[in-house]
């Protein structure tokens, strides 16, 4: 398991804090709407979304909800490297099996193929699996919806860890099959025009918008805000690597 997971190596940082805050405001969002699948996806490349998708599932493992993640990035898919998951059968997979079907009496035994359980309580992941020629074919298949209404049974909330919705369509195509989509941005690298047009895809494929997720606060603000806030916290230090603090929402 990657040391970036940092809400559950330091569940008292203030980094931590802002995740349980994101975590808090979808939690309003599903108790008033019954919704229970979030697509978090960003306009383009290194904004963290991965990042994003890990720590808010562990943050709903803490509230004693039973988490899946789906990782569809069927083209640079990161949860199984994430959570040290062996990559080799997943999404990718079960969406190109003739199996998958609503009559198959045993549709469980299939799906539990690629369910894998986590080092965290209640956290299961779906890893992408390795990477098809066609993603964008194989999230269209029928499977999928088959596949995510027996999910949506079996587990609190589901995840989904899309690619950038302006760089391929695949996230395009997941929108409607999300309660709400999520955005993940970076401060200092995400540009206003990007987000108008992300906004603007999401909503033509029918897709919910819950809110946007700002990352990768600089760190001598970060500093400075940790600083005040371990003193608040009875004066206890808490020491984190700075590599742990690029990434922030």
């Amino acid at each position: 398991m990657k040391k970036d997971l940092i809400i559950h190596e330091a569940p008292k940082s203030p980094v931590s804090e802002a995740i349980r805050t994101l975590r808090t405001s979808i939690t309003y969002k599903m108790t008033k709407n019954h919704d229970k699948v979030f697509l978090i996806t960003s306009s383009s490349i290194e904004e963290g979304k991965s990042w994003v998708v890990s720590n808010l599932a562990i943050a709903f493992t803490q509230s004693k909800q039973k988490v899946l993640i789906i990782d569809a990035d069927l083209r640079k898919g990161r949860q199984a490297n994430i959570f040290s998951l062996d990559n080799s059968y997943g999404l990718a997979n079960i969406l190109d099996n003739s199996k998958i079907t609503i009559d198959n009496p045993n549709l469980d035994e299939e799906l539990k193929k690629v369910i894998f359980k986590t080092q965290i309580d209640n956290l299961f992941v779906i890893p992408s699996g390795l990477f098809p020629s066609k993603p964008s074919e194989l999230l269209e298949n029928k499977q999928f919806d088959i596949i995510l209404e027996k999910l949506k049974s079996e587990f609190d909330i589901i995840l989904f860890d899309a690619p950038p919705i302006n760089i391929v369509t695949d996230s395009m195509i997941l929108c409607n099959k999300a309660d709400s989509v999520i955005v993940v941005c970076a401060i200092g690298k995400t540009k206003r025009e990007s987000i108008v047009e992300t906004k603007k895809k999401i909503i033509s494929m029918g897709g919910s918008i819950l809110g946007v997720v700002i990352n990768k606060m600089p760190i001598d603000k970060l500093k400075e805000y940790t600083k005040d806030y371990t003193k608040y916290n009875n004066n206890k230090i808490i020491k984190i690597d700075n590599s742990k603090l690029k990434n922030i929402s």
